[in-house]
């Protein structure tokens, strides 16, 4: 009778013990699901919110580890900086400050060049009306500007008249001036709250110089828009 009764205790506890790893199994399988739903949700907003928000003004920042043009050089560094200011919608006035630093075997090139001009972002209406972004600077545009109005130029290259153990270079600076409209085409994005993307195909004419050209631009980096 005893070990009957001990057998039964036995099964219950058990029996207790299966049910109770099985209720934990099911709390440990509920929290990984509730942790990865927040994950997602998290990350959902967070993409709506960088696509959706409303912004006036776009302070830029970027880099171009390459610039390709028609001559396709790519030893060629760009740091670049940008102010855009929203007129109305669809249209924004850009000011644009660029080092384009190039090397060679002989000479090393620096230039900073001030540039004026606008952006018209020609789907943005249609994409607010269709949820689909904010009142923002990103999406497609055609640009238009006046390309290195005012620039500092530096070139520094080796002397052929000095002493090939003094290892000195000849360095000269210039402040020209130049006009050269440029048109084109372009895409920005945000990439997250404070970094951006932006690529452009253009076409320029220098009018001084009676030089026409193209070029391709990629700029990365970090931006802060800023809102009335």
């Amino acid at each position: 009778m005893k070990k009957g009764v001990f057998a039964i205790l036995v099964l219950m506890f058990a029996l207790a013990g299966t049910d109770s790893l099985a209720q934990g199994d099911t709390i440990i399988v509920e929290t990984e699901s509730h942790q990865d739903q927040d994950f997602y949700y998290r990350n959902k907003y967070r993409y709506l919110d960088v696509r959706l928000g409303d912004e006036d003004r776009l302070l830029k920042i970027g880099i171009q580890p390459f610039k390709p043009g028609n001559s396709f050089n790519f030893l060629v560094f760009t740091i670049h900086g940008g102010f855009e200011q929203k007129i109305n919608t669809s249209l924004t006035a850009v000011t644009e400050l660029n080092a384009v630093m190039t090397w060679s075997e002989d000479d090393v090139f620096h230039q900073q060049g001030l540039s004026l001009g606008g952006r018209y972002y020609f789907l943005k209406k249609r994409e607010i009306e269709q949820g689909r972004s904010g009142n923002n600077c990103q999406g497609v545009y055609t640009l238009a500007k006046m390309s290195n109005l005012l620039s500092l130029v530096t070139v520094r290259t080796d002397d052929p008249l000095a002493d090939p153990l003094d290892h000195q270079a000849a360095l000269y600076r210039t402040l020209k001036g130049s006009l050269t409209p440029e048109i084109g085409i372009g895409f920005q994005q945000r990439l997250d709250y404070h970094l951006y993307f932006d690529s452009a195909v253009a076409c320029n004419y220098d009018i001084l110089h009676n030089d026409f050209g193209f070029q391709i631009s990629f700029l990365f980096g970090v931006l802060f828009s800023y809102t009335r």
